[in-house]
């Protein structure tokens, strides 16, 4: 398959959770309010978050099947699978503002004292930002060596948002911790390097 087709069947496929996520806050502003469960605001936060873990994961998956399935292909669409994880992240951010705080902006400090696992994802999503205003070529030219060392940040953002997640758990630790495992799994996959690894894989 050509990338540029690639590339437009990620871009769908990708968009899709936020396709959804806002038809389904129409309908319930239409007043289906079971579509999202009794907590509705709850649930669009958390569908968010989930989908900004699942595209962080996806992101710091490329490098390492791209080195040992040999598929240099997929580096390709590193960047592309990199910035939905910061615009679903910035999502789950503004509709924790939305629909939690209501925007009321008075009461952060209190919220963030009582849940400190407020602050830890607004770091990671700080750290984010860097990463997703330096992806394209030209400022990874203008960086030179110094891109590939701003964009390890990735690593330190994986690692804030598995503790984010754990520190919200309030009943089942399985969600939480199979995120936790799978993150620890991709990090420690970017910290053993094999021989293949040794190799340079250029960036898109």
């Amino acid at each position: 398959m050509p990338a540029a087709v690639r590339r437009v069947v990620i871009f769908l496929l990708s968009s899709l959770p936020f396709i959804w996520i806002v038809q389904a806050i129409i309908r319930i502003q239409l007043g289906e309010w079971d579509l999202l469960g009794p907590e509705p605001g709850k649930a669009v936060v958390w569908f968010t978050g989930s989908w900004a873990f699942n595209f962080l994961l996806l992101t710091l998956a490329v490098t390492p099947l791209t080195k040992r399935a040999k598929q240099r292909w997929l580096m390709t669409h590193r960047r592309m699978l990199g910035l939905f994880a910061f615009f679903y992240v910035t999502v789950h951010l503004v509709v924790y503002f939305m629909f939690l705080l209501e925007w009321r902006w008075q009461e952060l400090a209190e919220e963030t004292v009582k849940r400190p696992y407020l602050l830890i994802g607004a770091l990671a999503w700080l750290l984010l930002v860097p990463l997703a205003v330096t992806s394209t070529r030209g400022w990874q030219r203008r960086l030179a060596r110094r891109w590939k060392k701003l964009h390890r940040l990735v690593y330190v953002i994986a690692a804030l948002a598995a503790v984010h997640y754990l520190l919200q758990i309030r009943a089942s630790w399985y969600e939480p911790g199979l995120y936790a495992v799978l993150t620890s799994i991709l990090l420690a996959m970017r910290w053993s390097p094999t021989a293949a690894d040794k190799k340079v894989v250029k960036n898109d």
